[in-house]
């Protein structure tokens, strides 16, 4: 077994779950990871998907549209930190809406980096004529 850490899932909002885990799983960009009791300082944006916490038997998923994991460990233990924009028990909603859901956020997520790289690009083009008189 596994020694449980402290793990905590909040958003804007209100803190969705707050408990000890022995493993909390998550998708970055880079991929799926999981976390364990002592892993390294570490630091993801997440993707949507979901975030599952495991412990004492337990098994706890969370819809999330993105957002960060951050991992470290202090004078008061070892904590995994989610944090969400919106974060929602799996099992609250039918399989058929997480998946929407997901989608949604993945549209939007996508929506986001093209417009971020329009800009970047108009920036650059415009970046010789902020220099001149």
């Amino acid at each position: 077994m596994a020694t449980p850490f402290a793990v905590s899932v909040v958003t804007p909002e209100e803190e969705i779950f707050s408990g000890e885990a022995e493993l909390v799983i998550a998708r970055s960009p880079e991929g799926e990871f999981g976390i364990m009791n002592a892993h390294v300082p570490f630091l993801a944006a997440l993707v949507p998907g979901l975030v599952t916490i495991v412990g004492g038997g337990n098994r706890e998923s969370y819809i999330v549209p993105g957002g960060f994991l951050e991992a470290s460990g202090g004078p008061d233990g070892y904590h995994v930190i989610v944090l969400a924009d919106d974060a929602q028990g799996a099992g609250d909603i039918d399989a058929a809406e997480a998946k929407r859901r997901i989608a949604q956020a993945q549209r939007e997520r996508d929506e986001d980096v093209d417009e971020r790289a329009e800009a970047g690009m108009r920036a650059a083009l415009a970046g010789p004529e902020l220099g001149r008189d």
